[in-house]
Order: C-alpha cells, then sequence, then structure tokens
C-alpha cells in the first residue's frame, strides 16, 4: 500500500468514526423528538403552531438520519474495496 492509499484509509476511518459519533446523538435526538411529539398532539393546551414546530424538527432530524446512514454506507463500500 502507497502512501496516498494509506492516507485516503486514514481519511475514511476518521470520517466513519465521526459519522458513527453523530448518529448516537442522532438517535437520541430523534427518540426524544418522537416522543415529545406524541405527548404534546395530545395536549389541547399546545398551540397548533407548536405542533407543527415540533413536525418539522422530527421530519429534519429523520432526513439527517437518513443522510448519515446513506454516507456510512457508501464509506463502508469504499473500505471494502
Amino acid at each position: 500500500m502507497d502512501e496516498m492509499e494509506k492516507q485516503i484509509e486514514e481519511l475514511v476511518h476518521g470520517e466513519r468514526k465521526f459519522l458513527h459519533d453523530i448518529s448516537n446523538y442522532l438517535v437520541v435526538a430523534q427518540g426524544m423528538s418522537s416522543f415529545l411529539q406524541k405527548a404534546l398532539l395530545q395536549n389541547d393546551g399546545v398551540g397548533e403552531k407548536e405542533k407543527e414546530r415540533l413536525e418539522k424538527v422530527v421530519n429534519s432530524v429523520k432526513k439527517i438520519c437518513e443522510a448519515v446512514k446513506e454516507r456510512r454506507e457508501h464509506l463502508h463500500s469504499i473500505n471494502d474495496n
């Protein structure tokens, strides 16, 4: 393995580690925001605007999780070759 390949492998490994760490935080954010969303939807004292805002948060976190998952899969495929 030449120096360039070694550097690329190190970069891929570093990015995979970073994405793994980010994924852990995102899973917590996703779970807690979903929990709050369910609780707020059942609470008539919470305004519709607030419910809509939380729905946007939940959807955004879900999209970020999907993007991170796709990137991790791509990096795994690079490293496996």
